[in-house]
């Protein structure tokens, strides 16, 4: 029986906390002024609607920030978090995957040599260790100078992946 683990994975900012339906009330209706009901007529509902298209503009970063954490598809356990993602830009066998510095519970398999877009890489495919779906890969070595900086770094593909909650 494995083990899954679930307190290495926090949010880097302790801080971060989701307001509830009655402070995102609160907010909305008091700090803009809009009224006290949830229905102030038509003048004050385009208000609304021009404020909240405001902060939805700046809130896109924040958005952006949001921490996540991934697992594996079929059984969920715990393989590494939205901190560790160094790009979104990568493409694996099933489509979009993502590059990692760090992911946990997983299993490594037999190293073998893979001719890849950028280049000849010494690879091995990783396995979640709880139910043994391969997950993506390990760079191990890279045969061009550029690339080196994917050596230790791990892929995960988009369709073999969950967002935890």
């Amino acid at each position: 029986m494995g083990l899954r683990y679930t307190s290495y994975i926090e949010s880097p900012d302790e801080s971060h906390k989701f307001p509830s339906t009655l402070e995102l009330y609160h907010y909305n209706v008091n700090e803009y002024g809009i009224g006290n009901s949830l229905y102030s007529g038509p003048v004050l509902l385009r208000q609304r609607r021009a404020m909240s298209s405001a902060s939805d503009s700046s809130s896109s970063s924040e958005k952006e920030k949001e921490f996540v954490t991934y697992g594996c598809r079929r059984c969920r356990t715990h393989l590494s978090s939205s901190s560790h993602v160094i790009s979104k830009a990568y493409r694996g066998k099933t489509g979009t995957a993502y590059l990692l510095e760090e992911v946990l519970n997983v299993l490594e398999g037999t190293v073998e040599t893979r001719p890849m877009l950028t280049g000849d890489y010494v690879v091995c495919d990783i396995l979640c260790h709880w139910c043994k779906s391969v997950v993506g890969w390990k760079y191990l070595k890279s045969e061009r100078k550029d690339q080196r900086y994917k050596e230790g770094k791990f892929i995960l593909e988009v369709k073999t992946i969950c967002k935890c909650e």
